[in-house]
């Protein structure tokens, strides 16, 4: 009995020795950031819910995230109230793009521990990703309420921004500021809303009051160039603007904004260096085209100037096509409206832009609108005349094409209809 119990003793301590053996090997190879290396551990020991478990690991730093949520999967189904395993999957719901999964998970996690913040956290920042953002607003100011940390009035701050409620967030970016004098993300943002809702000496204020501090920050030394540029204060907004393009900022908005100023104050030609700039790196814009344009005018770069303003041309007067169809579509919707004498006044401006056939069209369009809905039988002849004039010179074209006698034929009885149509109504016009 005593060699019995003897035995039985060193098979545990053999066993736990063991153990602790394959846990150690492991954890070196897994902070030695040796993780190829550790599954090929893990795939030749006994499984378990430990080696389980850290070939998730494994698989989630490699960035094999399916492998690793198919075996936290199983672990969280065996054993539901791991919240490490539910952690983990929750995370890689989120990283994989499945963000209703993770707060699914982070909702088993809460009622699991409702007072954990962590979990609270993690499932308002996915419902703000989910656009839900009333109802990540409501979480995030309830977790305010127990961490009262500056970076979740910056959350509450995004959710009311993203909801359109500019005043909120402003007030909330402030707060989170104040608390936090180095939070250039949530200055920048405050900054950022005042110009857009036009309160340009609140974001003057406010940029200086950083650029104070932090006179380096980049990005506020952009909002800062801008906010005297939408104020036309242009030679503050170059002295700004400049310092940023020296700072190494050579973006578009840095190029344009430096080229209007210029151009706004009539220096043509630092003007045009830095409007070419900026038509570079965006050819859509027609105001830096016209700028452009007009500084390498007055610098007598005619040869530049000239393809520059046909360009503009170009661009932004419609071709005759288009200004029929946009015509010939509001009479349509007037017609179909009962607006009819709108209607005839649409096609008729229609009209100036028609080609021969789409000529023929809308003569006989209006036509039918003076007889049938403005009652109008004299206007109506004016149309249905023109209207048989067009069609005899497509009769004309048809001949000289050699078409088929089908079409000739049929615009014949076209011809012929509308020439006794044209005589009752004139006969009935003469009896009234």
């Amino acid at each position: 009995m005593k060699k019995t119990l003897i035995l039985l003793s060193f098979l545990i301590v053999h066993s736990v020795l063991f153990s602790q053996t394959v846990e150690n090997e492991l954890e070196a190879y897994i902070q030695n950031f040796q993780y190829q290396k550790a599954l090929e551990y893990i795939s030749d020991k006994e499984p378990s819910a430990y080696l389980q478990f850290q070939e998730a690991m494994c698989h989630k730093a490699l960035g094999n995230y399916l492998k690793s949520i198919d075996i936290l999967q199983r672990l969280s189904t065996d054993n539901p109230e791991n919240v490490r395993v539910k952690s983990e999957l929750a995370n890689c719901f989120a990283i994989t793009g499945r963000r209703q999964a993770g707060i699914d998970c982070y909702d088993d996690l809460i009622r699991l521990d409702s007072t954990n913040l962590y979990y609270k956290i993690q499932k308002a920042e996915l419902l703000f990703q989910q656009t839900k953002y009333e109802k990540a607003l409501c979480l995030f100011k309830e977790i305010y309420g127990r961490n009262n940390s500056p970076n979740t009035l910056t959350q509450i701050a995004q959710c009311f921004e993203k909801m359109n409620q500019a005043d909120s967030a402003m007030v909330y970016f402030k707060a989170a500021w104040d608390i936090n004098p180095s939070d250039s993300y949530s200055a920048a943002s405050l900054v950022n809303l005042c110009l857009k809702a036009g309160r340009s000496l609140e974001a003057l204020a406010h940029s200086t009051a950083y650029l104070e501090k932090d006179s380096t920050d980049q990005q506020m030394n952009l909002l800062n160039a801008l906010t005297y540029y939408v104020m036309d204060d242009y030679e503050e907004a170059i002295s700004r603007f400049k310092k940023c393009y020296e700072a190494g900022d050579s973006s578009l908005i840095v190029n344009r904004s430096l080229g209007i100023s210029y151009y706004s104050l009539r220096e043509n030609y630092e003007a045009e260096i830095f409007l070419d700039k900026a038509f570079r790196q965006d050819t859509t814009n027609n105001n830096v085209l016209y700028c452009l344009a007009v500084s390498s005018n007055e610098l007598a770069d005619h040869k530049k100037a000239i393809p520059l303003f046909r360009k503009l041309l170009d661009r932004t007067i419609p071709s005759d096509l288009t200004l029929y169809l946009y015509y010939k579509g509001l009479a349509s919707a007037y017609d179909k409206g009962s607006l009819f004498e709108d209607a005839v006044e649409a096609y008729k401006k229609a009209l100036i832009y028609t080609g021969t056939n789409q000529k023929m069209t809308i003569n006989f369009a209006i036509g039918q609108l003076y007889e049938n809905q403005v009652k109008d039988n004299s206007n109506a002849l004016i149309y249905y005349r023109n209207y048989r004039k067009d069609l005899n010179e497509y009769l004309d074209g048809l001949i000289r094409k050699n078409e088929t006698d089908e079409n000739i034929d049929d615009t014949k009885k076209r011809l012929k209809y509308l020439d006794e149509h044209i005589k009752e109504l004139t006969k009935a016009m003469s009896v009234n």
